[in-house]
Parts: C-alpha cells; sequence; structure tokens
C-alpha cells in the first residue's frame, strides 16, 4: 500500500527529487558543485520576489529562525513578536534564550495578526529594532496579511527592521519579498520547496545587512556575515548537505517550470476544495483566517483526535497532522501544499470521512 503524506512538513517529494538524490554525490569545492549552488540561490530569489541575498543554511526552519535573531540583535535590543499560533512563539522562546526581553502581541489562535492592534503596539513601544511575524502558521492554518503588517511597520516605525518566518509559506501562498518591504525572509526546503527537510534560507535585504555588520550577540556556524563572504565562491564556509542541495535544484527547476503564480493559484485551488469538502462532512475550520497551505479541521465533540490520526496512518497508511498543544485531540490538519495531489487529498478526506459516520448516525 502507498504511503501518502499529507501533513505539513515534510511534504511529498517529486520522483525527479528522489532521482538526484541517488545519484553521485559532489565534493562541495568544485565547480561543478559550485553550479549547482548558484542555481540553488538564483532561483530562490525568484520563488522569494526578490532581488536581495540569498544565504544557505544547514539546518531546519528553526536554524533560520536564530540565525536572524543572532545576526540582527544586540543586547538590550528591543524586538516585537507578533504571535499567531505554535510557532509564533518561537521567536519569543529564541530572543529569551538569548537574554532579551521582547515585546509578545498575541492572537486569539485561529486568527491572523492584527495590523490595527500592530499599529497600537508599535506606538506604544518606540525604538524597535525588528517587528516579526509568521507568513503562515501550521498550527493553526492561518495566514496573516504580510502587505498590510508591513505597511503599518514602515509607517509607525520605519527603522525598525520586518523580519518573516515564511517557512510553511514560502513556494505556496503569495509572497512579494521586496514590493512588500520585507527585510528579512526565512524558509525551509522541507513544504513548500518540495525538497527534504535539512536545508533553510534567509533573504536578506541591504538594511539587514548593516544591522548584521554591528550585532553583538554571540554567533559562529549562523553567522551570515561569513556566509555571504563565501557567495562570490559559489560555495557554504562550511560544509553543506550537498544531497539535499541537488535535491532543492531540482524541485527549484520544477517550480520555475510551472511558474510560480501558477503554484499560487494550484495550491490555492486545492486550499478551496479541501474546504469545501470537510464542510460537507459537517465540519468546521479552525481558522478564521485560512491559509492555503493546510486545512485546520475542528473535530466533533467527543471525537478521540490523536485516536483517529494513528487508525488512518495505521490501516490506510496516509499521515494527516493533528493539533498542537492545547489543540492536541481535538482538530485535524490536512495539508495540501508542494507536491501534494487532489487525489492524494481525496485519499485522506476519504479516510476521515469514514471515520465520521457513526459521530452522525
Amino acid at each position: 500500500m502507498n504511503y501518502i503524506l499529507l501533513t505539513p512538513g515534510p511534504t511529498p517529494l517529486p520522483p525527479s527529487v528522489y532521482k538526484v538524490m541517488g545519484e553521485q554525490i559532489l565534493h562541495h569545492r568544485t565547480a561543478e558543485f559550485g553550479v549547482q549552488f548558484q542555481f540553488v540561490l538564483d532561483e530562490m530569489r525568484y520563488v522569494y520576489r526578490t532581488k536581495n541575498d540569498v544565504v544557505m543554511l544547514t539546518t531546519s526552519g528553526t536554524g533560520a529562525m536564530e540565525s536572524a535573531v543572532v545576526n540582527l540583535l544586540s543586547p538590550g535590543d528591543k524586538a516585537l513578536v507578533h504571535q499567531t499560533g505554535a510557532f509564533g512563539e518561537r521567536f519569543t522562546k529564541i530572543m529569551k534564550a538569548y537574554g532579551l526581553s521582547p515585546v509578545v502581541v498575541d492572537e486569539v489562535w485561529g486568527n491572523a495578526a492584527d495590523p490595527e492592534k500592530l499599529r497600537e503596539a508599535l506606538k506604544k513601544n518606540p525604538g524597535l529594532k525588528l517587528v516579526t511575524f509568521q507568513h503562515t502558521d501550521t498550527s493553526t492554518g492561518v495566514v496573516n496579511d504580510l502587505k498590510a503588517l508591513s505597511a503599518v511597520v514602515h509607517e509607525v516605525q520605519p527603522d525598525a527592521l520586518v523580519v518573516v518566518d515564511s517557512i510553511s509559506g514560502l513556494g505556496a501562498e503569495e509572497l512579494e519579498t521586496d514590493a512588500w518591504g520585507i527585510d528579512v525572509a526565512l524558509t525551509g526546503s522541507q513544504k513548500g520547496l518540495m525538497a527534504p527537510p535539512g536545508l533553510a534560507f534567509a533573504a536578506v535585504s541591504e538594511r539587514a545587512w548593516k544591522a548584521c555588520e554591528t550585532a553583538a550577540l554571540p554567533r559562529f556556524y549562523l553567522d551570515w556575515r561569513t556566509m555571504r563572504r563565501s557567495l562570490p565562491k559559489k560555495e557554504t564556509p562550511y560544509t553543506p548537505a550537498v544531497t539535499l542541495v541537488a535535491a532543492q535544484a531540482e524541485a527549484l527547476r520544477l517550480i520555475r517550470e510551472e511558474g510560480i503564480e501558477n503554484v499560487w493559484k494550484r495550491t490555492a485551488e486545492l486550499a478551496a476544495y479541501t474546504r469545501a469538502a470537510v464542510a460537507k462532512m459537517g465540519l468546521t475550520l479552525f481558522a478564521k483566517d485560512p491559509a492555503d497551505i493546510l486545512t485546520a479541521v475542528n473535530l466533533p465533540a467527543g471525537m478521540d483526535g490523536k485516536k483517529l490520526i494513528k487508525d488512518i496512518l495505521r490501516e490506510e497508511r496516509i499521515s494527516i497532522a493533528g493539533g498542537q498543544l492545547h489543540l492536541e485531540g481535538k482538530i485535524v490538519r490536512i495539508a495540501h501544499m508542494g507536491w501534494i495531489k487532489k487525489a492524494d487529498v481525496d485519499a485522506g478526506l476519504k479516510a476521515l470521512s469514514s471515520r465520521l459516520q457513526p459521530t452522525h448516525a
């Protein structure tokens, strides 16, 4: 029986991505690898919609988030974190781990970041070095209006940097890094970018590079300055995940072939299809501002969501995500980003629907 992956990361890999991972590994200090490395960075600029430098990190998305903190902030700096869901809290935890005390604007889970709430917080807390947002939150299925949020920051505190976690959003939801005034956009390889886990990227504006030069938090492996100095040589300062770079290059080739706008459109159509299907089952969405990357669905009262997910995986070999923290057992999350196809979603919906019937009987 085939294994169907409907989780929000890792997501399924295209067949050609699997194929390149089985080819002979390259040495990372060769011209041949340099061509592949440069291709990935160039195509990442295309997906990001940016002219800024992009740096590659051998880490998860959380490592990219930590890299933004240590490369942009100094002890005593003021920062604001607009939290939406479990992953919105991660920037706060990282900053506190480095002895910082960020201003936190919190949203009720399921709600997107409110631009007016942000505006008030910016007015009450002058002198911020940076402001962080999520593009999408996989724990709740929410998408934030980055264009509007970034505009508020530039209006009220124009010197503050806008830092965005687009780990789950990039390559699936619309993102205009330069046009929306985003200084740093972070992402990971294992979601909309259709590659295995293990790579992360940061698109960094010139304003952010200036902050990077004076930031005083401790950093070594995650130092963007070291990474930038390696770019002219078409290599990374330390050993990269060579096979993952090959996989990411192939996935980006596929994205370019389809066209990023068409990828956004395809993802949006599959999201709308999924929302309509769960509504026909009598279920409601958890997110008030639903993203296109996944659909978070409230389960009927009394249903054991943890058992439901385990049963579907054991009996149908379909992996669907459950809720996190206080939502554990209460919601399920069906992803439809990247290489996920309609037939995959249909299989997941059928497995879910069949287990709802006794509840509605």
